[in-house]
C-alpha cells in the first residue's frame, strides 16, 4: 500500500504522541490502525511506539530485551506469548494485520 507524504507525516506525528503517552483522539487512532492493517512499516512503527510507551527508557538497548524492542518483535509482553496447551495457532494469528495473514 502506498501512502502519501502528507499521510505518512500525519501517521508519524500520531505515533509519536502514542509513544509519549500523549492524548490521541479516536479519529487519529482509527486512522493509524486502518493504515497499519495494510502497511507493515506503519504496523512496526505503531508496535514500537506502544512498547516504548509501556517500557520507556527502562530497557537498555544493549540487553536482549532492548534488541527485541528495537526490532518490534513480540516476546516482551506475556500476553503475546503463544501457549500451545490452551491456544490454537490459527486463532493466535487471527488478530494479525492482513499482510501477516497473507504470508
Amino acid at each position: 500500500m502506498l501512502i502519501t507524504n502528507k499521510n505518512k507525516n500525519k501517521i508519524q506525528e500520531i505515533i509519536k504522541k502514542i509513544s509519549m503517552d500523549a492524548e490521541v483522539s479516536l479519529e487519529e487512532r482509527i486512522f493509524v490502525e486502518n493504515n497499519a492493517k495494510h502497511c507493515s512499516s506503519i504496523w512496526t512503527w505503531l508496535k514500537k511506539a506502544r512498547r516504548y510507551r509501556r517500557y520507556g527508557k527502562k530497557i537498555h538497548q544493549e540487553s536482549i530485551n532492548g534488541f527485541i524492542q528495537s526490532l518490534a518483535l513480540d516476546g516482551l509482553e506475556s500476553e503475546n506469548h503463544f501457549d500451545a496447551k490452551n491456544e490454537d495457532i490459527a486463532d493466535w494469528f487471527s488478530g494479525s494485520p492482513d499482510w501477516v495473514r497473507r504470508s
